[in-house]
Formats: C-alpha cells, structure tokens, sequence
C-alpha cells in the first residue's frame, strides 16, 4: 500500500515549520500543539527506528551497509500503518539517491508522494550555519560537495546523503518514481495561505479555509520561538542556542561577504535560477 508521504529538502528549508503546520491541521484545535507534537512526523534516518525493526545496531555497520537495509524498514512501518489507515507522514533529509545494490532509497510501492521543500541556498547556508553552530567557510564547504552528508556517527541519527544543495534539489525533482510537489520557502512566508492551501490539496486532506489560517496562525514563528524558549526543542542541537531563528528571507545579506555570495552562486547558478533566485538579467531577486 501506497501510504508513506516524504515531506523532503535541504536542511533548514522549512521542512520543520510545515511539521508544525501539519501537526496543527490535522489536530484541528483552537490552541497551538506542542513542539513534541511533530513526533508523528520522525525523520527517517532515525537509529532508534533502524535498530528496532531491522534488529540490528546500525553504528556497528559500514554506513554503505545501514543504506541497503532503509527500503525494507521503511516497507515495514508502512505495514504497521497499513493497520491504521492513516498515512505516514516521514521527514527527510536525504537526496533522493540509490543504494549501491542500485536500489532506490525511497521505495515506490509504499511511498504515496513527496513534498519537496527548496529555499534560498544563500539563506540556507547562514541557517544552517546557525544551526548546526558550525563556521560559514565549513557550510558553503558542504553544501557545494557532490560527496556530502551529514550524521552517521557513533550515535544520533543515521549517515544522510545530501550531495550539494543543488544536486540535492535536483535529485528530488527529476526522478520519476514518486509523485513530488515543489515548494520555495520564500512562497510559504509571502503567499502563505495559497502555497499551505495548495500542499493540503495536494497530500489528498480535506481543505477547510478557516481551517487553514487558524493552523498558519498557531504556527508563525513568533509563536514556535515562545514555545522553544519556554519548552526547549528536542532537535535543536546542544551547540545552537535555538532552531526557530530569524527565519526571513535575504537574512545572508548580514553574514556573507560578496565572495562567499559569489562562490554559492556560481556553482548553483542553474538551479537557482530556475526557482527564481536569479532574475533573466542575472541579478539576485531576493
């Protein structure tokens, strides 16, 4: 069964913010859920999940050998939603990739279809750098690696294959196996209600337009950060002061130098301009 919605992208995308959303939709109350609420929508390199249903410790395997063992973990929780009815909702940060059986990573005949989250990759890169608490020079360094990852260490999450951030979009967006809807981040914060309302469409939910805006309302960032601040948020990193930062677009115009802006640009200038980073006249539109 066809039950598994992947809700994918780069990190720091909006990936987070829209679990949120999703969490509020479908609860359908008046008051915002709980942070923890989003753990109906775990990522799926999670090691907890590997090391229950596949019964072995995926931190005492090459990371090659924990890859070939995904497709029938996540074909297994499918089964176990299968009972439910429901879908099941997985956050990832894996480009969409083939294990080295040649494989894909993401089966077509448990998954339904995948919300595809693309920001800015020049406000992708200051996010994450924030984030992750690590240095601006050591994020562009990864996000224009055809060889880069991230996790798969001695404990944490499982090893997830981004490549760089434009082979990573580009991954998503040209297969072919599984239904995808493209999403820019910039649109969620300037067309909000349109481009929420469009992906409730799309995933196959009832569309309610009160519905809609009362869960925008009790997911802005004003309220996420209050609920970080006063909660704590269990995927911020111990080194990150806090996951919900500024969250606004053309934020990387106060951290990069024009070099740094240049570097991205240029390695990522095709893709950038096909979601509209990039004018016709070659100039940056946000």
């Amino acid at each position: 069964m066809k039950n598994i919605v992947w809700l994918a992208s780069y990190p720091k995308s909006g990936n987070t913010w829209f679990r949120m959303f999703l969490a509020n939709y479908k609860a359908n109350t008046s008051e915002p859920q709980k942070l923890e609420d989003i753990e109906s929508t775990p990522i799926s390199s999670n090691a907890v999940d590997f090391e229950e249903e596949i019964g072995l410790n995926p931190f005492e395997m090459y990371k090659d050998e924990v890859d070939l063992y995904r497709p029938d973990l996540y074909r297994i929780l499918s089964e176990k939603y299968e009972e439910t009815g429901e879908d099941c909702y997985k956050k990832t940060h894996d480009a969409y990739t083939l294990t080295k059986e040649g494989v894909p990573m993401f089966p077509a005949d448990i998954s339904k279809c995948a919300v595809y989250f693309v920001r800015n990759p020049l406000d992708v890169c200051v996010s994450y750098a924030n984030h992750s608490a690590g240095k601006i020079e050591k994020t562009i360094k990864l996000m224009l690696n055809e060889q880069g990852f991230i996790a798969g260490k001695k404990q944490g999450q499982l090893r997830q294959i981004l490549m760089s951030w434009e082979s990573h979009v580009q991954s998503w967006k040209n297969q072919s196996e599984i239904p995808v809807h493209l999403v820019r981040y910039e649109d969620m914060l300037q067309k909000t209600t349109e481009t929420f309302g469009n992906i409730i469409r799309f995933l196959g939910l009832e569309y309610d337009k009160e519905r809609l805006n009362r869960a925008i309302i009790n997911c802005s960032f004003k309220t996420l950060r209050q609920m970080e601040q006063e909660t704590g948020f269990k995927e911020r990193i111990h080194e990150s002061q806090q996951f919900f930062w500024k969250g606004k677009i053309g934020n990387y115009r106060d951290f990069l130098t024009k070099e740094q802006i240049q570097q991205i640009i240029e390695y990522n200038y095709d893709t950038m301009k096909e979601f509209g980073y990039i004018d016709k006249n070659n100039g940056l539109t946000v």
